[in-house]
């Protein structure tokens, strides 16, 4: 099992027995938790965060990451060129996040285009 995200009430739930609980499954896997800081958390590759109406969405990049793909100048098949360009605009046009946030990832996506050629 890898990485679980649970939304949880915290007037009705105690988050420290379910990890508890989880824990004691079995002694083979070991659950961690990450809070919330600031009313927001990062959950793979999507930074969540919450106010007292809603819950928003936005793409996340560790501070480690690079705007790298398979250059176009390389010598890979096309279709292993394409796969990383599909899957920046599918995350792009399926991932809730709003207009701002969209126009600012959609240059994000154009900026590692034109640095891979």
């Amino acid at each position: 099992m890898d990485d679980t995200l649970i939304v949880y009430n915290t007037e009705m739930t105690n988050i420290q027995e379910v990890l508890d609980s989880f824990n004691n499954i079995t002694s083979t896997m070991i659950f961690t938790m990450q809070e919330e800081i600031n009313n927001s958390v990062n959950f793979l590759d999507v930074a969540t965060s919450k106010d007292e109406h809603k819950i928003s969405c936005n793409v996340y990049r560790k501070p480690t990451a690079t705007d790298i793909i398979i250059p176009n100048d390389s010598r890979h098949p096309p279709e292993q060129k394409l796969a990383a360009v599909r899957y920046l605009v599918n995350r792009l046009s399926t991932y809730p996040i709003n207009e701002t946030n969209k126009k600012q990832e959609y240059d994000t996506i154009k900026q590692i285009l034109h640095n891979n050629k």
